[in-house]
């Protein structure tokens, strides 16, 4: 019960930072956005998975029995898309990317690609103590940052959510942390990144989607 309160929490504060605010410098804009994993079917043990993961109409839901977690700080507006992102209890010892992801599958939108923002190798897992459940591991945290020049806005004119549609009618692009095995990142000779595979209980997922504006000079509002 108490992770579900700080769960909720944290969902309340993503709200209210997730919208523009000024930065230490007053120089320009910077949105929050936390990632969390949420309730894929591969979560078969109905022992958690029908009490934390409800199933029924609405938003992939959070997979709230689980304290993984990652939380990304990012411009909102510039020439570059600068971000800061954190990761907190992934699987130790493994390559992540951080993307942000068009729709439809594999990813690449219509005629367009993935963007890859930045890669990582979380920490490996710590030695035994009196860790959660008693367990005594912990680990697997990374952090990626960034000042990338994506050459597009956010969301990509080729993402299906670039315009309202049914069910959710939601504008904005998403950002996931994905296995770097799982993902083919755009290079000169394949330049359509895109999803190579799909193991989705080791991802993070976005709690809402972001809007970043490229433009020259992040001062003219």
């Amino acid at each position: 019960m108490k992770k579900i309160v700080i769960l909720m929490m944290a969902m309340m504060l993503t709200l209210l930072t997730s919208v523009a605010m000024a930065n230490e410098n007053g120089e320009g804009k910077a949105g929050r956005l936390f990632l969390f994993q949420k309730c894929d079917e591969s979560l078969t043990d109905p022992q958690f998975y029908s009490g934390n993961c409800p199933k029924g109409p609405g938003p992939w839901p959070i997979f709230l029995g689980n304290d993984r977690f990652g939380r990304m700080n990012y411009t909102l507006w510039g020439p570059t898309f600068k971000f800061s992102f954190e990761g907190k209890k992934l699987l130790p010892d493994k390559n992540y990317t951080l993307i942000y992801y068009a729709d439809p599958w594999p990813g690449s939108g219509i005629g367009g690609s993935l963007i890859c923002l930045g890669s990582g190798k979380t920490s490996g897992p710590k030695a035994k103590g009196k860790g959660k459940g008693g367990s005594g591991h912990s680990g697997g945290n990374i952090e990626i940052h960034g000042n990338v020049d994506i050459q597009t806005s956010l969301p990509a004119p080729y993402d299906a959510n670039f315009t309202a549609a049914p069910p959710s009618g939601a504008v904005g692009a998403k950002i996931w942390l994905v296995l770097s095995d799982d993902v083919q990142c755009p290079t000169a000779s394949a330049p359509a990144g895109m999803m190579v595979n799909w193991n989705p209980t080791a991802y993070l997922f976005e709690y809402n989607l972001i809007v970043y504006e490229r433009r020259e000079d992040p001062e003219d509002e």
